[in-house]
C-alpha cells in the first residue's frame, strides 16, 4: 500500500469510493470525511462570524443545538474565537 503525493481532488474521491479494491475505496472515505470535516469547521466559524446562534447552525446541519455547540464551541474557545 503505497500512498499517493499528489492530493486527490472531492471529485477523484467521490469516484474512488466506488472502486472494487477495499484498501483505495476505504481511503478515499477516510480523505471526504477529513475534508467534510474540514469544510464543516470552515462553514461554522463563518457562520459564528456572521452572527449566527447555534441553534441557526444547528438547523442548517440537521443536527441538535447541544450536539453542534459540543463539536464546535471548545475549539473555537481554544483558538480565541469564542468567548
Amino acid at each position: 500500500m503505497e500512498a499517493d503525493k499528489t492530493p486527490a481532488t472531492p471529485a477523484d474521491l467521490a469516484g474512488q469510493v466506488t472502486h472494487p479494491d477495499p484498501d483505495v475505496g476505504l481511503r478515499a472515505v477516510v480523505a471526504l470525511r477529513r475534508l467534510l470535516d474540514e469544510l464543516e469547521r470552515l462553514h461554522v466559524d463563518n457562520a459564528r462570524e456572521n452572527g449566527w446562534s447555534w441553534q441557526d447552525i444547528a438547523s442548517a446541519l440537521h443536527v441538535s443545538r447541544q450536539s453542534v455547540h459540543e463539536k464546535h464551541a471548545s475549539r473555537r474557545k481554544a483558538t480565541g474565537k469564542e468567548s
